[in-house]
């Protein structure tokens, strides 16, 4: 799964960076028809996420994934194939919706394959996949388009996309074995949450430590991730330092790559509230660098690679708890609120960042997010023993090799 993540991270790569890019240059598209575009795709997105659970728990993850995979292959096929809004628009809202219907199932899978105290480290493992495919992915375009231009560039990058989907898919069909049917109660988690198997997405909002986990993740997400792929770009736009933006994105994804395992190792004893708020910690210190000092692009890479470091520490570990207080006749549907969570807080974020950046008070959104993410850290230190239930405050460490049995004589 891991492996397969890495090709489709690599594929990812290359296309994401030059959305707006495609839109403009290959679609045609007007600034007005590129705006509503990038509305609708958050909205599907969150639609997406939520239908994404409902399919894993009714269908299991394996179908899921598979079905979304080839569908988002496709969806990439018909992206190179366009040069008209008409068909590139269509497109574009149905790869972005078969990517988030894919995004739960594929946590609930890895969480399935990794159980136990190996799972936040499988989870550390797709991070590190994600992020050295996406800047593998990166590099790859940027040399594409050098070499060919955006006209005859982007198209082959959305067919390259396609194939390394296509691949995924094949390797999942092909090397994994099918999950127990989701409504199965082989492996229910200890205590109350047992009781809440079914009843949809209502019995995934009853669970106190599923609401404060979302709530984390949509602060975290506005205020944080989205601000790196929409605040800094538009911030950097803005002072003119836009030629920085590669290698601000690769600092980013080097670091969490180079970083991820280590950090990893380094983990387990420790307290999760503890790990989540030094996460924010340094998350707010990446806003103040660029709150006090001037965009350019070594300010900018800096900034980056600061919030990699709480990108390493944030990012295995609720996805990890999400999965551990998951019944699993619901584990789809608790992935797919823990990505609308995703989903939502970065739909916030970009709308406050459009906001700011309409009334050219831009240059006031990296102080007000940094503040945000160090209360939140502040909030999550002073909870850190309430925050989850006790058995799961801390990360596991790994069990220990036992040793095989000698045989015995006879």
């Amino acid at each position: 799964m891991v492996g397969g993540e890495l090709l489709s991270s690599v594929g990812t790569g290359t296309t994401v960076p030059f959305l707006l890019v495609y839109l403009r240059d290959v679609c045609h598209s007007p600034v007005g028809v590129v705006g509503l575009l990038l509305v609708m795709r958050a909205v599907v997105a969150l639609a997406g996420a939520v239908l994404g659970g409902t399919l894993c728990d009714r269908f299991g993850p394996k179908t899921v994934v598979v079905t979304a995979l080839a569908v988002t292959a496709v969806c990439s096929i018909g992206m190179a194939a366009t040069t008209s809004p008409l068909t590139g628009g269509p497109a574009l809202l149905a790869h972005t919706a078969a990517f988030t219907v894919l995004a739960p199932a594929l946590s609930a899978m890895l969480a399935q394959a990794a159980p136990g105290p190996v799972r936040q480290a499988a989870f550390a493992w797709r991070n590190t996949a994600v992020n050295l495919g996406g800047a593998l992915g990166a590099a790859a375009a940027s040399a594409t388009l050098f070499v060919l231009g955006t006209g005859n560039g982007l198209p082959m990058l959305y067919t390259l996309d396609a194939v390394s989907f296509a691949g995924f898919a094949v390797l999942v069909a092909v090397r994994v074995a099918p999950s127990p049917w989701p409504n199965s109660r082989g492996a229910e988690p200890a205590g109350p949450r047992a009781a809440r198997s079914g009843g949809g997405y209502a019995a995934t909002l009853t669970d106190p430590v599923l609401r404060r986990i979302c709530l984390v993740v949509a602060f975290t997400v506005a205020a944080g991730f989205a601000q790196l792929q929409i605040g800094l770009p538009a911030l950097a736009t803005a002072d003119g330092t836009q030629a920085g933006l590669g290698w601000m994105f690769a600092a980013f994804m080097v670091t969490s790559a180079i970083l991820q395992i280590p950090v990893e190792h380094r983990l387990p004893g420790k307290g999760r509230p503890g790990v989540l708020a030094a996460a924010l910690t340094c998350m707010a210190l990446a806003w103040t660098i660029v709150a006090v000092a001037p965009p350019s692009p070594p300010v900018l890479c800096v900034a980056a690679a600061v919030f990699a470091v709480g990108s390493t520490l944030f990012s295995p570990v609720l996805a990890t708890v999400v999965n551990d207080i998951a019944p699993s006749a619901l584990r789809g549907r608790y992935n797919g609120a823990h990505m609308l969570a995703w989903t939502g807080g970065f739909a916030i974020g970009a709308a406050v960042t459009s906001s700011l950046l309409a009334a050219g008070a831009v240059h006031v959104l990296f102080p007000f997010c940094a503040a945000v993410l160090a209360l939140t850290a502040g909030l999550l230190w002073h909870l850190r023993g309430r925050f989850l239930p006790s058995a799961l405050i801390h990360i596991p460490l790994a069990a220990p090799q036992q040793p095989a049995p000698e045989d015995s004589a006879p």
